[in-house]
C-alpha cells in the first residue's frame, strides 16, 4: 500500500483538489460517484464556492481512487493536471505577480489559507536557493502521494506562469518507487530521492523570471483579497496567527494596529486586549516579524540592505542595523557574507 501520511485532524483541503483527483481517474472509466460514495459526496458538493473536505476524506478518496485504477501514482499525475486557478484567492494573486519569486513569496504568505499543517519555506542553500514544504506538526509527515502531487504541480504552475522551462533539482523524503520509472519521461528535471526534505533546489537568477500575466494594478487587488479571507477564516488559529498572517506584505509592508482590526472586524482597543490575553501586544509581533523577514531576505541576497530596511519600515539603515545587531549579534552585511 503506498504510503498517505498526508492528513491533520486540523486541516483542509479544497475541493478542486478533488476535481483534479477525478479528471484523473476518469482515464480508467471509473464513474466519478463510485469513488465519492463512500465519503458521502456528490459533484454538485465540489463546485460550490469556498468548498473544503477533511483531509482524512482526501486522503481515504486518493487510497481508493488508486485501489480502483490498481495506479500507485496517482499524485504524479495529480501534479501534472495542477493548474494556478486551483488555489483561489492565492493563485490569482500570484498568477499576476511581477516575477515568479514575489509569486512564491504570496504563496508563502498565504499558504495557509488552503493547508494549514505545511508551510512554504524559501531559504539559501549554498549557491542555490531552497524550497521547500514544511510540516508543522511532526506527526503528520507528507507522505509520497502528497509530495509527489504538491511537488509536480508546483513545477507544473511555475512553468506555466513563466512561459519558460525551469531548471532545478526536486528532492523527496521518500524512497524511489518502483512505478516512477513509466514517468522518468514527463519528470522535468533531476529529482533526488531518499533526500533531506520535500522540495525544490534552484539558481536564484529563477526567482526574477518575469510572469506572462503580469498585473500590477490587480496583483494588489488579489493580496488584499487573500488577506480578507484569512480574516474570514480566522477559525482554528490563534488571534496572534492571524494578526501575524495581516500585518505584513512583501510588497506594502507593514499594516497599521488600525487596519488590521478591521480585517478582524473589531475595534483597535478589542483587538489589543484580546492579544493581552494570549501573552502578547501588537508592537512585538511586529517586532518579531522584522526579525525573520530581516534574516530570510538578507541570506537570499536578493535585496540590498538598503532595500531590506525600507521594507521592514525602517526610516533609515542605522536604525535596522540596531536592530540587527540586537536580533543577531552581528550587521547585516556580515550576515549576508556569512557562509551558509
Amino acid at each position: 500500500m503506498v504510503a498517505l501520511s498526508i492528513v491533520s485532524s486540523q486541516s483542509t483541503v479544497p475541493g478542486t483538489y478533488v476535481l483534479l483527483l477525478l479528471d484523473v481517474v476518469e482515464r480508467w472509466h471509473i464513474p466519478m460517484e463510485e469513488l465519492l460514495a463512500d465519503e458521502g459526496l456528490v459533484p454538485e458538493d465540489l463546485l460550490r464556492s469556498g468548498f473544503r473536505l477533511p483531509r482524512e476524506s482526501f486522503a481515504r478518496l486518493i487510497q481508493r481512487a488508486i485501489t480502483l485504477t490498481d495506479e500507485p501514482g496517482i499524485g504524479f499525475l495529480m501534479g501534472l493536471q495542477m493548474k494556478v486557478s486551483c488555489h483561489g484567492v492565492i493563485g490569482q494573486a500570484a498568477m499576476v505577480a511581477k516575477t515568479l519569486g514575489e509569486a512564491l513569496e504570496i504563496a508563502q504568505a498565504y499558504f495557509g489559507l488552503p493547508s494549514s499543517d505545511l508551510e512554504l519555506k524559501l531559504d539559501r542553500e549554498g549557491e542555490r536557493v531552497r524550497l521547500s514544504l514544511v510540516e508543522r506538526d511532526e506527526r503528520y509527515q507528507l507522505g509520497e502521494v502528497g509530495a509527489m502531487f504538491l511537488l509536480t504541480g508546483f513545477a507544473a504552475m511555475a512553468e506555466a506562469l513563466t512561459g519558460q522551462k525551469l531548471r532545478g533539482e526536486g528532492v523527496v523524503r521518500f524512497a524511489r518507487p518502483s512505478y516512477i520509472n513509466r514517468f522518468d519521461h514527463l519528470i522535468a528535471g533531476p529529482l533526488t530521492f531518499g533526500g533531506a526534505f520535500n522540495g525544490f533546489l534552484f539558481y536564484p537568477e529563477i526567482l526574477d523570471y518575469p510572469l506572462v500575466m503580469s498585473d500590477p494594478v490587480a496583483a494588489r487587488v488579489a493580496r488584499e483579497q487573500c488577506k480578507q479571507e484569512l480574516g474570514r477564516l480566522g477559525g482554528g488559529r490563534s488571534l496572534m496567527q492571524q494578526v501575524r498572517d495581516l500585518v505584513f506584505d512583501e510588497e506594502l509592508g507593514f499594516a497599521s494596529l488600525e487596519t488590521v482590526a478591521g480585517k478582524l472586524n473589531v475595534t483597535p482597543r478589542t483587538l489589543q486586549r484580546r492579544l493581552q490575553t494570549e501573552g502578547v501586544v501588537f508592537r512585538d509581533i511586529v517586532e518579531a516579524i522584522r526579525e525573520q523577514h530581516a534574516k530570510r531576505l538578507l541570506a537570499l541576497r536578493q535585496k540590498s540592505i538598503g532595500q531590506v530596511a525600507d521594507l521592514l519600515g525602517y526610516s533609515d539603515v542605522t536604525n535596522f542595523s540596531r536592530a540587527f545587531r540586537r536580533w543577531a549579534g552581528c550587521s547585516p552585511r556580515d550576515y549576508m557574507r556569512a557562509p551558509d
